[in-house]
Parts: structure tokens; C-alpha cells; sequence
């Protein structure tokens, strides 16, 4: 009897495997996800954790974890149960191939933004030494990125939010980009008068309105910043107006202009931008078919 209560209290006490942890989690937020999400957010939190790419992940999953794996997924759980963005538990993400700090008081980068970088990279690719400006900068991640990618261009970025700003520099000198960050209010234009013209000029600003909150998810609407994310009904386009306006005088001759936008409002961004006298204005598809890029030319 006592040989049968010291072998059950072992079993008690061993470590679980990865595929255990990984069914763990699986089954404790796929009730809030669905479990495709739930596969997905697993996955990074394990690449995370483990540091283990893709394949020597499959080679180890039956071994037993890690016990600081183990620990950290068993943390993580109940933040998961609470709707708190994995990138925030795990305190990074990847954007374009770089690995980024994100805590909370910046946007988690999204996917459809990577596309954004790349596009403008490609367009830009053989100019040489182009200068660039990414408004509402938040992680740096379109700065970071393209700085990366056009090695000889100048770029710089500007953000409100100083917590952002502090994240973003922290971000650049992981990556070893040169971005220079200034602390600015685009919808206050006298305080950006002072910054130089460029050649390109991004941005991905606030486009949700109040009215499609509800249809957000709660890891959205309950950790990151408001004011990354939404706009008031009344003015969706207030951000697109202001950053427009500014380019105007901005803007080299000849000079870009690169916006992600919300997807129903592609014709009222080609309005705006057509009136204020930008051409070659072209609204971009993403890579799920929908409209998610502005694109326009100051000459």
C-alpha cells in the first residue's frame, strides 16, 4: 500500500511534457478563441518560451518540459483566461523578421502592416538616399523596418505618447536601425513645423470607429491603447486630414504619401486626397483581398 501511495505521488509531482502543456493551454482559452486562434496564440507563447524554432520544437514535444517552461506557461494561463494579448505576456512580437519589444501603451504590429512596409520598401528599394517619416511611430515598427530594409535612407519618427516613444528606442537599438524619435502631436500642427521635407511619409493612424468596438475582440478593446486604435464616428478621417495637410508642406516634390486605412473607407480617403491636390492616388489591396492601403503622390 505505501509502495502504490509513493508512486502516485510521484506521478503528481512529475513534469509535464510539451504536448501536455500544449493541450493545456489549448483547452483553457479555446472557449474564448476558437481553436484555431487558440492553436495560434499557443504557438507563440511556446516559441517564445522555449526559444525553439518550428522543428526542434516537433522533435522535443513529447520530452518533458522545462521547468522554467513549465512555470512560465502555468503563469501565463490566467492571463490568457483574461484576455491579455500573448505579445503582452511574452513582452515581444515579430514584425518583418525582427523581433520587437510590445508591452502595454503601444499597438500590438499587425500582419496587414508588414505588407504596408514592404510595398513601400520595394517602391524605394533603388532610389538611394531617400529621407522617411513614420507618424504615430507606437513600437517602431514601420521605422525600424524600413531602416532596415533601405539601409542608405534617413528615417526618422514621431509619436505622442512618450511611453511609446521610449519602447520604440529601445526597439531600434535591439535592431541595430538608426531612427531618430521626436515627441510630436500630429493633429497639433504647430509643433511639428519645425521637422524637414521628405521623400516618403507613412503612416498607420487611428481608423476605428466607436461604432465597430463592439465588434472587437476583448484582447483588443481591454489592453491597447485607445488612442492608437479608435476615432469618433463624427470624424473618422481626422487623422488622414491632419497627416495629408502636413505633407503638403512636407513632402519633396514628387514625394509619397502612404496610408493603412479602414477598409471602408478607401473612396472618402481618395475624395480627401484628391481635393487636396495629391495625384496618382491609388487604395491597395491587402493580402485578404480587402483595401487596407492608401497610396498618393505631392508633385
Amino acid at each position: 500500500m505505501k509502495k502504490a501511495t509513493m508512486t502516485i505521488f510521484a506521478g503528481q509531482n512529475a513534469n509535464m511534457t510539451y504536448k501536455e502543456l500544449e493541450l493545456k493551454v489549448i483547452n483553457a482559452i479555446s472557449g474564448l478563441y476558437g481553436h484555431n486562434e487558440a492553436r495560434s496564440v499557443q504557438r507563440f507563447l511556446f516559441a517564445c518560451f522555449s526559444g525553439f524554432d518550428s522543428a526542434r520544437y516537433l522533435i522535443l514535444r513529447n520530452e518533458t518540459a522545462d521547468k522554467d517552461f513549465e512555470n512560465n506557461v502555468e503563469q501565463a494561463i490566467p492571463r490568457l483566461i483574461q484576455y491579455e494579448p500573448v505579445q503582452y505576456i511574452t513582452g515581444k512580437t515579430w514584425f518583418c523578421g525582427n523581433e520587437l519589444s510590445v508591452r502595454p501603451g503601444v499597438l500590438v504590429p499587425r500582419p496587414e502592416t508588414e505588407n504596408l512596409v514592404i510595398k513601400i520598401a520595394e517602391r524605394n528599394k533603388s532610389k538611394g538616399q531617400i529621407s522617411i517619416l513614420d507618424i504615430g511611430t507606437g513600437s517602431g515598427a514601420i521605422a525600424i523596418s524600413l531602416s532596415l530594409f533601405l539601409a542608405s535612407a534617413r528615417v526618422e519618427a514621431i509619436d505622442i505618447s512618450e511611453v511609446a516613444l521610449s519602447i520604440a528606442k529601445e526597439n531600434a537599438y535591439a535592431n541595430k536601425a538608426e531612427v531618430g524619435f521626436f515627441k510630436n502631436d500630429i493633429l497639433n500642427l504647430s509643433t511639428t513645423n519645425e521637422l524637414p521635407l521628405y521623400h516618403v511619409i507613412v503612416s498607420n493612424p487611428p481608423y476605428i470607429r466607436q461604432s465597430e468596438r463592439r465588434m472587437m475582440s476583448r484582447n483588443v478593446i481591454d489592453y491597447e491603447p485607445e488612442i492608437a486604435l479608435f476615432v469618433e464616428d463624427s470624424d473618422p478621417l481626422v487623422y488622414y486630414r491632419a497627416i495629408a495637410g502636413f505633407a503638403l508642406s512636407h513632402l519633396e516634390p514628387g514625394g509619397e504619401l502612404w496610408f493603412e486605412i479602414n477598409e471602408s473607407e478607401g473612396e472618402n480617403i481618395m475624395s480627401l486626397l484628391n481635393n487636396m491636390g495629391f495625384r496618382n492616388i491609388e487604395i491597395i489591396q491587402d493580402l485578404n483581398s480587402k483595401p487596407r492601403y492608401a497610396f498618393a503622390e505631392l508633385y
